[in-house]
């Protein structure tokens, strides 16, 4: 079976062969491929969309991903020739001398940052030959690096013994009740690869400390209040509410019992980036409440079902149902062999796709666009898809 990948950051040919690859059907976009001089043949021979950066990695090259540290100590600790390509980022830590940077014995290949001590940002060329390398440089503490989900919260700055050089590679929070003048005092800068949420009177803030934001900074207005998980309510939790704002990137489910009166009574505005389900009686005050014009608002008629992970749904699991339902599919849903149009017809009245259905043939394709209402995610039949394995978006491959 020939196999079909999306977007790789890093293609590593380094120890590839041509059984290896012989398998791979096309490569659509590879960010940087290293490869021996000895298999430099092979990247002619991969069908590959875009490529960003070739390095060509000698025979006596080590490759090393993630962060290096370099110190007093391990500089000391040289005494024959040391060569590295390093696939990530260098870190020159304070203790360096610059007599350690001039010895010649450590020898690098960067596709990446470095971060030096103002002192020794001249002398990095002694060390670092070749390489797509970002200089940077700190002052205070070496950068930390975080990786995934932070929250910066007043515990997280407490613990923070001085001014830290933070580097956050995925999405970064502020807690709403963050102390900003000790986030001012305890930050000295943020470079930030990825999204960030946070309020709006933090906004300013962030920018002060902010060298770069490669990617959006989503501001809560304020006087919302965050929403960090899927939010149902009935007629009686309602209650508890009362005029509240809600900012939300997950869903909002309204049950049946929740009457025009309630929903006036208990919220004044949603601000979504997700889907807001409903009953239809209430479908205008809804959108009146919606703050986005983006925002998906979904009703039913009596039931819903909403599928939010990944579900198969047999034949029997639809006559079960005692009342034909709204159908959204937020996740994956498979549909099993064995459905018959007839059940279709009688137990689903509408079905929206934002995710992904998955039907057994072209017949069964074929009835649910009859049912369709929104459609911005993928109906495809099982029997028209090709042999194929896929990958959508790897970090790194090595092949």
């Amino acid at each position: 079976m020939s196999q079909r990948i999306g977007n790789v950051g890093v293609l590593n040919l380094m120890n590839a062969t041509e059984e290896s690859i012989k398998e791979i059907d096309r490569i659509e976009n590879v960010g940087m491929v290293l490869f021996r001089p000895e298999n430099a043949h092979l990247l002619s021979a991969l069908n590959i969309g875009n490529i960003g950066t070739t390095i060509e990695v000698p025979e006596d090259f080590t490759l090393y991903n993630g962060v290096l540290h370099l110190n007093e100590a391990f500089l000391n600790s040289i005494s024959e020739p040391v060569k590295l390509l390093v696939d990530g980022t260098v870190i020159i830590e304070k203790d360096v001398k610059p007599e350690q940077m001039k010895t010649g014995l450590l020898y690098l290949k960067v596709n990446g940052k470095v971060y030096s001590p103002p002192h020794l940002s001249g002398a990095v060329n002694q060390i670092v030959k070749e390489g797509v390398m970002d200089l940077k440089t700190y002052d205070g503490a070496a950068p930390r690096f975080e990786n995934g989900k932070l929250s910066i919260t007043n515990s997280f700055l407490q613990a923070l013994e001085e001014p830290q050089n933070l580097v956050v590679n995925g999405l970064l929070t502020f807690s709403e009740d963050l102390n900003m003048e000790q986030f001012g005092e305890k930050i000295n800068k943020l470079e930030i690869n990825g999204n960030v949420i946070l309020f709006e009177e933090q906004e300013s803030f962030l920018y002060k400390k902010a060298v770069s934001i490669a990617g959006k900074v989503e501001v809560i207005p304020s006087g919302y209040e965050m929403l960090n998980k899927p939010l149902q309510v009935n007629g009686r939790s309602i209650r508890r509410f009362h005029k509240k704002k809600f900012y939300t990137r997950k869903p909002v489910i309204f049950e049946k019992d929740v009457t025009r009166e309630l929903l006036l009574e208990a919220i004044s505005s949603i601000h979504s980036t997700s889907l807001i389900i409903c009953h239809e009686d209430v479908e205008d005050l809804v959108f009146e409440l919606t703050s986005l014009l983006e925002t998906e608002v979904l009703t039913y008629q009596n039931l819903f079902v909403l599928i939010e992970g990944e579900e198969i749904w047999s034949n029997d699991q639809f006559r079960a149902m005692e009342q034909p339902v709204n159908m959204i599919v937020n996740g994956q849903l498979h549909l099993d062999q064995d459905i018959e149009e007839a059940v279709l017809r009688e137990k689903v009245l509408t079905l929206d796709i934002l995710g992904k259905v998955l039907v057994p043939d072209k017949k069964c394709k074929g009835f649910l666009q009859n049912i369709i209402r929104l459609n911005t995610g993928i109906l495809e039949a099982e029997s028209t898809k090709q042999q194929t394995a896929s990958l959508n978006n790897v970090g790194r491959l090595s092949l």
